[in-house]
């Protein structure tokens, strides 16, 4: 609906003077106008003659005033009154005193985060009082959210809005509203629910983030196609320094099939307020107020003061030598996306590139080409993006690593093996995008109270925490290896001096020289750098030259590195030689893996009884999970303990399996390995036909599992089986 405003006074319609025209669409015209009677300020919908002459649409259109009647609250925008029959058809609503989502938007760009989940917050609450009378509003979309001058957004236009009632109105496989903020299934034209509107608000809650749709396409078909089968990129794709919990939101919210989205309205704006809480945000409406007073000048004075701590952080990390030079490069990178003109962010970013070893332009490769299509056809290919990003921590590419890092940590990794290879990526210099709440922006009056952010040293934090403590990860390869403190290799002992020159003149000897020749690393090697050379050594001997190559060159390495890295070069051993084909060599190294003891060994016995089990040595792999299942008081012992349980369900001992399921939900309900016991013991249930029980636990798994996850779905199929 487009803009209009001035003009002379339009007239009259009943008892309402009309002031102004303030929109004009394809069906109606909004006016500012009075009533008379009380004096009050109101906003009159009239529909125009060529449309008010359609029953259809009077249909519909009276059907929203029967809508709106029924719902008060203050972030719906309040029905007052309506026309007394079809003649002359209006509506009267609240006038809202500040303007469309839409309009703040093309002004600012892109929200402030926190000002954008705000908003989002305040029309979910909107929606949830309407989803409680049954009402689903179809057209949730920035220029149907409305936003007062006092800092509420308020929800409008319930015109194509549907209730339980009255589906008479919407003709089966007929598409309405507007394609680029529906939901898959309201593209695809089939009955909906609330959660079809949680879709759109992630659609909205997106493009105040990034300033980006991520379903506009050319043509309504295709932006339809779009909806229906494309996963956006997360927004810390596109923006790095947003907070990590955004992406977790917006996955949910954004959750392709319905049952994967949060259930209710409610539900989602509890989760928007936890992360604005534990960003340090406490008044975001006072902050919004601010904002909506000039949206420009708020967001120039919030990016330079971002700008400024984002500089200083970087130079920090940069003038600190025990600073990983990942970290620096990070932050680094964050200043440029912060403040993307200016040069010494450009300077810094360089700078901090040469001393990581890292590319500052990502590199030509024909085969990252090729994975990067093939990851758009499948976006959540945890195998695919793997892949990638290894290809591009091989390249030097460090940016997009932690593009697909970010993205890998959000995804269903299948075991722990490959959760440790996920965390591997960023090696011990685990960058931290995590930062408090944002600085506060200008305007008059008081300032909102939103915390500055941290200083360098009270920001840094491991990636290792956002892959959730109590998880597979933290029993995965990267804590063994990578969780002490960093040692220095060279300057601490002779032994250490020793191992850093026997592993730099084992990779010069396989063919790669880390540094140009005969100069000296610009600085000293720790044990986990040496081990990440290492890794990497191995990856390209094996792309280079296979496997078998790589097993040698493995072999040789572990034993030069320090004991606490050696488990990691074993372990990369066992993979290549499986392989290869080489059943002793594997053997070996994951025997070698599990006598260097700890969570790391548990990991090395974990993988050894999946290697003789997928080797066809069932009662060898059994007889090892049991052994660690009744000696290990870790997280590993739920994880052998699921494996008995899948062998026993296998091979058609349901009694046993179903023992051991129950074992693990009634000792570590919330262990990763509860979910998939569910699904066994909920399949079990099923077919002894305890419905209630196997109901209970698919329901269970579906409220925990991510989106779109192996898990998630075979608790959707599990479910649809149910009577």
């Amino acid at each position: 609906m487009a803009q209009v405003s001035g003009g002379p006074s339009p007239g009259r319609i009943d008892t309402y003077r009309l002031e102004q025209r303030l929109a004009v669409g394809g069906m109606a015209e909004i006016f500012l106008a009075v009533d008379e009677r009380d004096g009050r300020r109101v906003a009159l919908k009239k529909i125009l003659p060529q449309i008010a002459s359609d029953p259809d649409f009077l249909n519909r259109f009276f059907h929203e005033i029967r809508i709106q009647i029924a719902l008060k609250h203050r972030n719906v925008v309040e029905l007052l009154d309506c026309s007394p029959g079809a003649a002359n058809a209006y509506i009267v609503m609240e006038y809202v005193d500040g303007g469309s989502l839409a309009t703040l938007l093309e002004k600012a760009g892109k929200f402030p985060w926190e000002l954008a989940l705000h908003a989002a917050d305040e029309a979910l609450r909107g929606l949830g009082a309407a989803h409680k009378k049954g009402i689903v509003h179809r057209d949730v979309k920035p220029q149907n959210l409305m936003w007062t001058r006092d800092g509420t957004v308020k929800v409008a236009d319930f015109g194509i809005s549907t209730a339980e009632h009255l589906t008479r109105l919407t003709v089966t496989g007929t598409v309405v509203g507007t394609p680029s903020f529906m939901s898959p299934e309201q593209a695809r034209g089939e009955p909906l629910d609330g959660r079809s509107d949680l879709f759109s608000v992630g659609t909205v809650l997106y493009g105040l983030l990034t300033g980006l749709n991520p379903f506009t396409a050319d043509s309504v078909a295709a932006t339809l196609v779009r909806v229906a089968n494309t996963v956006p990129d997360p927004p810390t794709h596109v923006d790095p320094t947003l907070p990590d919990g955004v992406d977790r939101i917006l996955r949910r919210l954004h959750a392709k099939d319905r049952q994967g989205r949060y259930a209710t309205a409610e539900e989602a704006s509890e989760a928007i307020r936890a992360l604005l809480a534990a960003e340090g945000v406490s008044r975001p409406g006072e902050a919004f107020r601010e904002f909506v007073s000039d949206p420009v000048r708020y967001a120039e004075a919030r990016r330079r003061k971002l700008a400024d701590a984002a500089l200083k952080k970087a130079e920090a990390l940069l003038n600190d030598r025990n600073a990983p030079p990942e970290e620096a490069l990070w932050a680094a990178y964050q200043t440029m996306v912060v403040a993307p003109a200016d040069t010494k962010a450009k300077d810094l970013f360089r700078s901090a590139a040469s001393r990581a070893g890292q590319r500052e332009n990502p590199v030509e490769n024909p085969k990252i080409r090729e994975l990067e299509e093939k990851i758009r056809q499948d976006p959540e290919n945890v195998a695919l993006m793997l892949q990638l990003a290894k290809l591009y921590r091989l390249e030097k590419d460090f940016v997009n690593v932690m593009r697909f890092f970010r993205k890998l940590q959000l995804s269903a990794a299948p075991d722990a093996y490959t959760q440790a290879q996920i965390a591997a990526l960023v090696g011990s210099a685990a960058p931290a995008p995590k930062r408090a709440g944002p600085p506060a922006g200008p305007g008059p009056g008081r300032r909102a109270p939103v915390p500055e952010p941290q200083s360098p040293g009270t920001a840094r934090r491991s990636l290792w925490m956002a892959l959730g403590g109590g998880s597979l990860a933290v029993l995965a390869l990267g804590v063994w290896w990578m969780n002490g403190p960093a040692k220095r290799i060279t300057g601490e002992s002779e032994e250490d001096k020793k191992r850093a020159e026997a592993i730099l003149r084992l990779l010069e000897g396989s063919g790669e020289r880390p540094a140009s020749a005969g100069a000296a690393p610009e600085r000293p090697l720790t044990p986990e750098e040496a081990l990440q050379r290492v890794l990497d050594r191995g990856e390209r001997l094996e792309a280079e030259s296979g496997p078998a190559t790589a097993v040698a060159f493995y072999r040789e390495a572990a034993e030069r590195l320090a004991p606490a890295q050696r488990g990691a070069a074993y372990l990369a051993m066992a993979e290549a030689a499986a392989r290869a084909g080489d059943r002793a060599s594997a053997v070996e190294a994951f025997d070698a893996a599990a006598a260097l003891g700890g969570p790391g060994g548990t990991t090395a016995r974990l993988r050894k009884g999946a290697f003789l089990e997928q080797g066809g040595e069932r009662d060898a792999a059994r007889a090892l999970y049991d052994e660690i299942a009744r000696t290990t008081d870790g997280p590993g012992r739920w994880t052998a303990t699921l494996r008995l349980g899948l062998m026993a369900d296998a091979e058609g001992d349901p009694a046993r399996a179903l023992v051991l399921y129950e074992e693990i939900l009634a000792r570590a309900p919330s262990a990763p390995e509860a979910d998939p016991a569910r699904l066994g013991a909920a399949a079990i249930y099923r077919s002894e036909g305890r419905h209630g029980d196997a109901r209970r636990l698919y329901e269970e798994v579906l409220r925990n599992a991510p989106p779109g996850s192996d898990l998630a779905r075979s608790a959707e199929q599990g479910l649809s089986t149910v009577p």
